[in-house]
């Protein structure tokens, strides 16, 4: 039987789940979404044979909905994956965990006291094919053990206007999680370097970035975030290893040479680089849900981690020193 999905969110990203949902991943079928923008729900819900529901809250108790995907604004995640958690019902919960720390705690406090893991954390780099064999490549020891791992991240324009603070909590955020998923290990210390700002940057803002993390067995892990680099969004990881360094370069796209020149076709948004991923991510979710697989991608713990990674980087930035990172105790239920 196919797992029936609501959607709270139908911006970009929670359209996009939506189609794959409905169009593209087996076993599932997309019964309910809402989002405050009524008609662009209900345009969703026409396309996909779906209702359009008048609350969140409406989209989570719906006899119809077995699991739930919460692709709302970061400052309703707590509250949504709360009511997801009382409910009894799987989430797939786009990162981040919350939009505070405070927040991610009492999520992960939520369903600690359930005693059993209902949210899968939309950190989608995990099932993009680049990662996954740079991780195998990785693991495999051929070039040894990891020493440095080199992260860049850009995109042509702040989405949603630039604010430095978001440039970590909201973006950065996905190099701290891939870099500590490669390495499985957590970071000890932080530290945030701001130069000369882009042509598009406002007063007050900072942007460029670069962070720096070193892990608990001492690997350095860097972050260049340019939110307004004007050209183009792309994502590169190094991993420089004792015996010889690994490269993911900028997904699968391809280098055209002709009439004297070569180029490479750049996507404006995220959605053209990890399309695979996100689809993959889709499919992981709900083999899950129908007992296919055992636990897949992110947990609450991993987006904990993160929430406390990026509220040290946020501080180190601020204070202008590099800022210690204290890991707390790994509750059982995520011990797997």
């Amino acid at each position: 039987m196919a797992i029936r999905v609501g959607v709270i969110g139908t911006g970009n990203i929670g359209t996009a789940h939506a189609v794959s949902l409905a169009r593209e991943v087996s076993g599932s079928t997309v019964t309910a979404v809402f989002d405050v923008a009524a008609e662009r729900a209900q345009a969703v819900a026409a396309d996909l044979d779906a209702r359009s529901l008048p609350s969140a809250q409406a989209v989570i108790e719906d006899e119809s909905v077995d699991a739930v995907v919460i692709a709302s604004p970061d400052d309703l995640h707590a509250e949504h994956a709360l009511a997801c958690l009382a409910a009894g019902k799987p989430m797939m919960l786009e990162k981040p965990l919350a939009s505070t720390l405070e927040d991610a705690q009492r999520v992960m406090d939520a369903e600690v006291a359930r005693g059993e893991q209902l949210i899968m954390l939309g950190f989608m780099r995990r099932f993009d094919p680049g990662y996954v064999a740079l991780k195998a490549s990785l693991a495999s020891g051929d070039v040894g053990e990891a020493l440095l791992v080199h992260n860049i991240h850009r995109n042509a324009y702040a989405a949603y206007g630039l604010d430095t603070t978001l440039s970590i909590n909201n973006s950065a955020v996905h190099e701290v999680d891939i870099s500590r998923w490669l390495l499985d290990e957590d970071y000890e210390w932080v530290q945030v370097l701001s130069g000369r700002p882009g042509p598009d940057v406002p007063d007050g803002q900072q942007d460029p970035l670069l962070i720096t993390f070193r892990t608990t067995s001492k690997v350095m892990v860097t972050i260049e975030m340019f939110m307004t680099a004007r050209y183009g969004y792309e994502v590169r990881c190094s991993v420089v290893a004792g015996n010889g360094i690994l490269d993911m370069g900028d997904g699968t796209f391809i280098t055209r040479t002709s009439q004297g020149s070569r180029g490479q076709d750049i996507p404006e948004l995220w959605l053209g680089r990890f399309g695979e991923a996100y689809r993959a991510e889709m499919q992981a979710w709900i083999d899950g849900i129908r007992g296919l697989s055992g636990p897949a991608g992110a947990s609450t713990w991993d987006g904990f981690m993160a929430a406390v990674s990026c509220r040290a980087a946020v501080d180190a930035l601020r204070r202008g020193e590099a800022v210690e990172i204290n890991v707390p105790d790994r509750p059982a239920i995520y011990s797997n």
